[in-house]
């Protein structure tokens, strides 16, 4: 509807499934999504109030409030929204120097020469006025917005009923456009990469912290944000969510990632295990079984089928191929511009797998006294089955 990132065809379903004559996005991933605004402050201070609001069948009246202390992220990366109203108080000066650029022209007319609004409720009022909505039934994402900000724009917007619709953004979002799969796509090859230079780089005595760094820096040399980094050797790999510190690397023990970063806003979430030396009878044994266990989920990966049948092949298979006693609470979930999209693969969810949904697919084991292993990859639902966006090596690797 307003750009490259939103599925218009789904949203507009889901608004006339709903009753809906309008969405409101309200957190910065939404925004984004909604309207190619993104938020500098939001994510690092989340009462910060920002709006886009999507009519139903009117794409070109999208329209975006947002704190005039933001005009230079519209500025620099014009949305494609076609209305934006500043509100609230901040200050840059037009100086005697040259405007250079339609970055500083933007700059000057959103953050100096536009009247901003008062408050974000008279922002929020504004957008919806410009969007069109002056009635109706309008779903906003009660995530994001502040709740004295929602009572001040109901009492003033009075033909207008609000219902919540944080779960009705997750459900647009679940399947991905062409842009967004090619961009978590490249954001999974960086984190692979990124493996990769951390594995060439594992030396004797190294600890978890240095490696952890030679991650960090590759996913950054490829034009990647490090999301998380979960680097552990030996025993403390059964720390699910262990901190790389100071344990130094020694013969035999499990090197496992769980390690994630951001490319233009999407996300990548991949698990890689390695051993530094030849792995044991046992590390080779129960990795075989956490592997068969992904490869069955992966084989039940198309349309049609639920998350709970993933998740469940995944289980029984793992059970079958040397772990009987293999447990999970679940075996991947949706990836996008949130870490955990929908759907979650997992035990009681019936949702069914669509084309055009990325999952991420993973089977972890933790262990204390031994060690975590773990195998995670990216997969594309697509018509008949699914499509690996991973490419790299996903057998135990041996390093060292």
């Amino acid at each position: 509807m307003s750009g490259p990132l939103l599925h218009a065809a789904r949203a507009e379903a889901l608004m006339a499934a709903q009753g809906l004559d309008a969405l409101v996005a309200t957190t910065y991933q939404n925004v984004y999504y909604a309207s190619g605004f993104w938020s500098f402050t939001q994510p690092l201070l989340r009462t910060t109030q920002v709006y886009a609001v999507v009519p139903r069948g009117a794409p070109e009246r999208v329209a975006v409030a947002f704190p005039v202390g933001e005009a230079d992220m519209a500025a620099e990366v014009p949305p494609h929204a076609a209305t934006l109203i500043p509100f609230g108080v901040f200050y840059v000066e037009r100086g005697d120097g040259p405007i250079s650029g339609d970055g500083d022209a933007r700059l000057l007319r959103l953050g100096i020469e536009t009247p901003p609004e008062r408050t974000a409720a008279d922002a929020l009022v504004a957008a919806l006025a410009a969007a069109g909505v002056t009635a109706g039934r309008v779903g906003i994402d009660e995530v994001g917005i502040a709740a004295d900000v929602l009572d001040r724009v109901r009492a003033r917007c009075e033909n207008v009923s609000f219902v919540p619709a944080a779960r009705t953004w997750r459900a647009v979002r679940a399947v991905k456009t062409s842009e967004e799969i090619a961009r978590l796509h490249r954001a999974a090859r960086i984190v692979e990469d990124a493996i990769d230079a951390a594995l060439r780089a594992a030396r004797a005595g190294m600890t978890e912290r240095a490696m952890a760094r030679v991650f960090d820096e590759a996913v950054l040399a490829a034009g990647g944000q490090p999301l998380f980094a979960v680097i552990a050797f030996g025993a403390h790999a059964a720390y699910p969510n262990a901190r790389p510190g100071e344990r130094r690397l020694r013969a035999g023990d499990l090197i496992r990632f769980d390690v994630g970063c951001v490319y233009q806003g999407y996300c990548a979430d991949l698990a890689r295990t390695a051993v530094f030396g030849a792995p044991s009878p046992r590390q080779a044994a129960v990795y075989r079984a956490l592997l068969a266990g992904l490869d069955a989920a992966l084989a039940t990966v198309r349309p049609g089928v639920s998350a709970q049948a993933v998740f469940e092949a995944a289980v029984a298979q793992a059970r079958r191929a040397g772990l009987p006693h293999y447990r999970r609470h679940h075996v991947g979930h949706g990836v996008g511009l949130e870490i955990y999209d929908d759907p979650l693969l997992g035990p009681g969810q019936v949702t069914p797998l669509e084309a055009g949904m990325v999952l991420e697919v993973e089977t972890p084991y933790y262990e204390l006294g031994f060690g975590g292993l773990q195998v995670e990859d990216t997969v594309l639902v697509t018509d008949d089955g699914c499509r690996l966006l991973t490419e790299s090596n996903r057998s135990l690797r041996q390093v060292g």
